[in-house]
């Protein structure tokens, strides 16, 4: 059995009323909270993150992006610790450094070292004077790693105390500088970048080129010349003398100083909004993947359809994943976007093959596996289909049965199996506005009851009409020879007795060679109308021909009757009749043969010579009544 039979429709198709939808929520809000479920539970675990993150660092790192020029980072190197003393940088090295920016015009300073408790008055009032020159809106001060641990009053007074320490993500590298919880002071990044007093964190720029800021050591600025108006400088130590676990994507070794340049650059740029925007185009993306899994699943409609289908969009998913993530410079999660489009397609997939109440049934026992491997290829069918049970009820139906189901309920199942093993091949119902609908029963398998209804009214009903216009007298629409034989043949199959009558009129000729033929039409149709009125609705009245007639009487058993039926015929034709299109009355006579079959199953072709035999002694007797 393939999948092709199995996804010839989609939920368009099954929403047809209120009643129907109701239906549809009812059998798919599990399912689709299932797959939303896997959905949130694949966003919140993230087993893919992993790869999506080193994917994302990847493709950012790749792009390159300037440095902005207005960054310098000056490093305590070994030689600095050798001329100026101190375990990293002495307090006078400190002091002569911040007098040095000082008269090159240094916008901001961001001194990225501890300085607790005074040590020496001469030195601790030199450094405070140095500092005195920035105050808190130029100059920075980071506090330590314990809570405790703060710049010592007297130097902070000058400076803004920020929390520089660094966290990594889950996997250990850097991709933002801040907190979310237990602040000890502002975040250096924004303030350095913009003087901006806030806690609120700053994303990396992966783009940017971290390795080509420009650094000066300790002893070059303070023994060079040049000018540095507007510069952001971050003073820090080299890894040399203080290793640190800074560590950015994609970067050998570990920098203190390249993840504050990197997060002041980001801010300066204002790249968190940039972000933003990308994260909600993101995750507009992602609710997208969703819908198109549970679109790509309607809409196929085979095996092979819905496998082309999933991977064009899974192709078509993952550029627009890059492309959001070049033109939001952040990171994407591809891996993520497809779990989610697989897990929402597969969910939808299940359900619409109805695999889980199928193993459901086979596993009461209500159904046998032959039966559920069967009906799977049917379950989806445009045909209302109907897997019928050997006690004759109806143990599966399609969406496409449920509107016939409601309305007619296990008398269905009598119309497909009348009897024991036994299978119709058509049925007729009355659909919903009254009106008879045909079917036509299709039994695709020969050991499982499966019915198949295929709507067969449009052809039936042409059938009927084209049988009516084959069988009908144009002129006055009563049954013409063809119709007479085909009901006579009818009649002479059943077992009641039935009688027939031939008419021939006289005067006819001379009606239409007087008035024409026009009124010799309309007195067929009068005379048609007249016999039609002295009859049952069941007897038939057909015109043979010329000025001929024929009835077929079912039911009619006794000469007497027929004797009598054929007077009165006899008398109305003699009626006088009005002929409008020739403004003028005419009256005609008739002769009327007939016979009734003496016993079921006799010949209808004697029936008929003996009929026509009565009607020529009647037009004999006529003639001769006429010329006496």
């Amino acid at each position: 059995m393939t999948l092709g039979p199995l996804l010839r429709r989609g939920l368009s198709g099954e929403v047809t009323s209120l009643a129907a939808l109701r239906r549809v929520l009812v059998d798919w809000w599990r399912p689709l909270g299932t797959a939303a479920m896997l959905c949130l539970a694949l966003l919140v675990l993230g087993p893919s993150d992993s790869l999506d993150r080193r994917m994302s660092d990847r493709a950012l790192i790749a792009q390159r992006q300037a440095i902005d020029p207005a960054l310098l980072i000056v490093s305590v190197q070994p030689s600095d610790v050798r001329r100026f003393g101190g375990p990293t940088l002495s307090r006078d090295g400190m002091a002569a450094l911040l007098n040095r920016l000082a008269d090159a015009g240094a916008e901001r300073v961001l001194i990225d070292l501890f300085i607790a408790e005074p040590l020496f008055a001469e030195s601790d009032a030199r450094l405070e004077a140095a500092m005195a020159r920035f105050g808190p809106q130029r100059l920075a001060l980071v506090s330590g790693a314990s809570p405790d641990e703060r710049p010592a009053a007297r130097f902070a007074r000058h400076a803004t105390v920020v929390d520089a320490r660094l966290t990594p993500d889950d996997d250990g590298w850097h991709r933002r500088l801040g907190r979310d919880k237990g602040l000890r002071g502002i975040n250096p990044a924004a303030w350095l970048a913009s003087g901006t007093r806030t806690q609120d964190r700053v994303d990396f720029d992966l783009r940017i080129d971290q390795q080509n800021y420009p650094r000066r050591s300790v002893a070059e600025v303070v023994d060079g010349a040049e000018a540095l108006p507007g510069r952001l400088v971050v003073i820090s130590p080299s890894v040399l003398i203080a290793p640190t676990r800074a560590a950015l994507p994609m970067m050998l070794r570990g920098d203190r100083a390249t993840v504050m340049a990197l997060g002041v650059q980001s801010a300066r740029e204002n790249y968190g909004a940039r972000r933003l925007a990308g994260m909600q185009a993101s995750v507009a993306l992602l609710l997208l993947g969703i819908a198109l899994g549970f679109g790509c699943a309607m809409a196929a409609r085979s095996g092979k359809a819905f496998v082309v289908l999933a991977f064009a969009t899974c192709v078509v998913m993952l550029s627009a994943s890059v492309a959001l993530g070049r033109i939001y410079a952040m990171e994407i999660y591809p891996a993520r976007l497809i779990g989610c489009f697989v897990v929402m397609a597969n969910v939808t997939l299940v359900q619409r093959l109805r695999i889980v109440p199928m193993m459901s049934s086979f596993l009461r026992g209500d159904i046998t596996p032959e039966e559920v491997w069967a009906w799977r290829g049917w379950e989806a069918s445009d045909h209302p289909a109907l897997l019928l049970g050997a006690d004759g009820r109806i143990k599966r139906s399609n969406q496409a049965a449920a509107a016939l189901v409601a309305r007619y309920g296990e008398t269905l199942a009598p119309l497909c199996s009348p009897r024991l093993g036994e299978r119709a091949r058509f049925a007729s119902l009355a659909g919903a506005d009254g009106a008879e609908r045909f079917y036509q029963l299709d039994w695709p398998f020969a050991h499982i009851q499966i019915a198949v209804l295929r709507d067969n009214t449009e052809a039936e009903l042409a059938q009927r009409a084209l049988e009516i216009q084959l069988l009908t007298d144009e002129l006055t629409g009563k049954a013409n020879r063809r119709g007479f034989d085909y009901a006579l043949d009818r009649a002479s199959q059943g077992d009641d007795r039935y009688g027939v009558f031939f008419i021939d009129m006289n005067g006819f000729k001379a009606v239409n060679d007087t008035h024409g033929h026009d009124a010799g039409d309309e007195l067929l149709v009068i005379t048609a109308e007249r016999l039609a009125a002295l009859l049952g609705p069941q007897d038939v009245v057909a015109r043979l021909g010329g000025d001929e007639f024929a009835i077929l009487a079912p039911g009619l058993a006794e000469d007497a009757r027929a004797g009598e039926l054929a007077r009165r015929m006899v008398e109305e034709i003699a009626r006088t009749a009005w002929l409008g299109c020739a403004g003028a009355s005419v009256e005609v006579g008739a002769a009327v043969g007939w016979a009734v079959c003496r016993e079921p199953g006799e010949d209808p072709a004697q029936l008929l010579r003996r009929a026509d035999k009565a009607m020529y002694r009647e037009k004999l007797r006529s003639k001769l009544r006429a010329a006496a």
